[in-house]
């Protein structure tokens, strides 16, 4: 059994990500979808800060406060990127700009139902790489890509895939597409799933809603987003390199991203 390295804040680099597993009922909900260890994502920003998008917002968040959320998370992990180096102090500011455009923008809590429902079909139907690819592309088309609000995830990816470099999209984080993982559900207080998720919506306080498919509308909008890809009877082909719809990129994706690897777990301590 493998053990990770301890990391203390001071060892971290702007670019850093961070993946957390949250204590509560939504975070476990989160993971399982994505078929993964962790549910919530944020990016290091140098000078002891993060950048991360909570229910109350996209906003910067002291390092050394976060260790101390010892109720809040049960671990906190960091990757780091391939690209961009220490060195390509160029492509770090690039990257960082990018992410702060987002500052302030609020978070999507009326959209997470439908973002759920998208994502879950995406990973929870059985199958092969090819057809995971199939329906992320399909289900891609199904939720309008609208960067006015932002989740975790999406935030950390967008800051990536939107830094200015030369050749562009120079930084954009892959997106490995596997087969289903057939993870069961966890236990989950349904109850406290509901309230957690009510004071999350009323701490966000969303003046507007994303406009996304209802649930009701999905099947139909699936089919047309099937047909405009010319996928018939949910079949692909190729593995090409294909950007995602940011909006339905979950912690997992990031996990998973071939340009970052796994490079420790910082100690949580209050």
């Amino acid at each position: 059994m493998n053990t990770l390295k301890t990391l203390q804040v001071a060892e971290l680099l702007p670019g850093d990500v961070l993946l957390h597993m949250g204590r509560g009922e939504l975070s476990k909900l989160i993971a399982w979808v994505g078929d993964s260890a962790y549910s919530h994502a944020a990016m290091v920003i140098g000078h002891g800060e993060l950048i991360e998008a909570a229910t109350k917002g996209v906003r910067h968040a002291s390092l050394v406060e976060r260790t101390r959320m010892v109720t809040a998370f049960d671990y906190i992990d960091v990757f780091r990127p391939l690209r961009p180096t220490p060195r390509d102090t160029s492509d770090i500011a690039a990257l960082l700009a990018a992410a702060d455009v987002y500052l302030g923008r609020p978070y999507p809590m009326t959209s997470l139902l439908t973002l759920g429902i998208v994502c879950a079909v995406r990973n929870k139907i059985p199958g092969d790489e090819r057809l995971h690819q199939a329906l992320r592309m399909a289900l891609d088309l199904v939720v309008q890509d609208d960067p006015s609000r932002v989740v975790c995830s999406e935030l950390v990816y967008r800051g990536y895939a939107e830094a200015v470099t030369r050749p562009a999209n120079a930084l954009r984080l892959p997106i490995t597409h596997r087969a289903s993982q057939s993870t069961p559900l966890p236990k989950i207080d349904f109850i406290a799933l509901a309230m957690e998720c009510l004071e999350d919506y009323q701490r966000a306080n969303p003046k507007g809603a994303l406009r996304a498919a209802t649930p009701a509308e999905l099947p139909d909008l699936l089919a047309q987003a099937r047909s405009t890809l010319g996928i018939g009877g949910l079949q692909a082909s190729g593995t090409g390199d294909i950007a995602p719809n940011p909006k339905t990129v979950l912690p997992a994706d990031l996990e998973f991203s071939g340009g970052l690897r796994k490079l420790g777990r910082l100690p949580l301590a209050a």
